[in-house]
């Protein structure tokens, strides 16, 4: 059992060789601390123990024996335990729970983060679907949508081992909650390195052409306008980025591994940060679960949702309200 200065993860293991490959990669990004707990999640799914033709058999045949489905979760947990236990971690921070007859892996997954008060769940991209570019509607996609509280990380097995942490930030309020769950839960792994990156957004409406031809005074007068918009913009976000640094400083991460970026919006904000985070070489990407404006939803076309479905080769994380 956990201590209660313990980080805990529960992470969902399906019995795949991806999912498999995921968490050890995962695991690998936290292996040189010796604070992290593991839970191991599977779901034994009813219909994944029935052969061709069953499912029309009378009700009897729907059962499959407990034992057997024991069996082969245990045979799954193991291959999971002895992944992490490969990386260094002790053996008493580890523990399997398996989930018989499930048909809402989801569910469970959140079940189970609940009734053990776990406060981050880690899960594999895509699972079981051989469609292998496809995550709306996936056990990962409904975990990350319905769990509103805890922090979701989507593990990828091609994540580079480079220590390399984005932190993809918009508002003050949301930087100081990135900048905790980093400092807490990924800041005492040594050897990271950590960009807090915001992407300007665009010139407000008030500032845009009016539908004429511009004078030279009125685009003098439009120029300014603009630049000291952008100057106040950068001033705000150098502010709040300045006191993440000093944050992350005071617990010990020297200040050549914290880098400070400010960008100006190209496509739009998820596109502009899938893009950096394809050309940055990025092991995590941190960001906030509820998209990167301030109360907005997780939904389909949310800026968290975007980055959700189309990043790859990087461990997400989508940092909970509760973080």
């Amino acid at each position: 059992m956990a201590r209660s200065n313990h980080k805990c993860f529960l992470v969902a293991a399906d019995g795949s060789e991806r999912c498999l490959g995921a968490a050890k990669r995962f695991g690998q990004f936290f292996k040189d601390r010796g604070d992290c707990h593991w839970t191991i999640l599977h779901c034994v799914q009813q219909h994944l123990m029935l052969y061709p033709g069953e499912i029309w058999d009378a009700e009897t045949s729907l059962r499959v024996a407990k034992a057997t489905q024991q069996k082969i979760c245990q045979s799954i947990t193991n291959r999971y335990r002895e992944a992490l236990l490969e990386l260094g971690f002790e053996e008493d921070a580890i523990d399997t729970v398996c989930r018989l007859d499930s048909w809402d892996p989801g569910q469970e997954i959140l079940k189970v983060a609940e009734e053990r008060k776990i406060p981050s769940i880690a899960v594999g991209r895509r699972g079981l679907s051989p469609a292998e570019n496809i995550l709306i509607g996936s056990v990962s996609s409904r975990v990350v949508q319905y769990e509103q509280y805890r922090t979701v990380w989507i593990m990828d097995p091609e994540a580079p081992p480079t220590g390399h942490v984005l932190i993809a930030v918009e508002s003050h309020p949301e930087c100081r909650a990135l900048t905790y769950y980093v400092n807490e839960w990924i800041g005492p792994t040594p050897g990271k390195r950590y960009t807090f990156l915001h992407i300007l957004p665009p010139f407000p409406p008030a500032l845009w052409d009016d539908g004429h031809i511009l004078d030279e005074q009125e685009r003098t007068a439009r120029h300014s306008w603009k630049r000291h918009w952008e100057e106040e913009k950068r001033r705000q976000v150098d502010q709040f980025m300045d006191e993440a640094r000093e944050v992350l400083r005071s617990h010990g991460i020297p200040d050549s591994a914290i880098e400070c970026r400010i960008l100006p919006m190209q496509k739009g904000v998820a596109w502009d940060l899938l893009a950096h985070m394809e050309s940055g070489h990025y092991e995590a990407v941190v960001m906030g679960k509820r998209s990167l404006r301030e109360k907005k939803p997780f939904l389909l076309g949310s800026h968290a949702n975007k980055v959700l479905q189309h990043a790859r080769k990087v461990h997400l994380c989508l940092v909970g309200r509760a973080c």
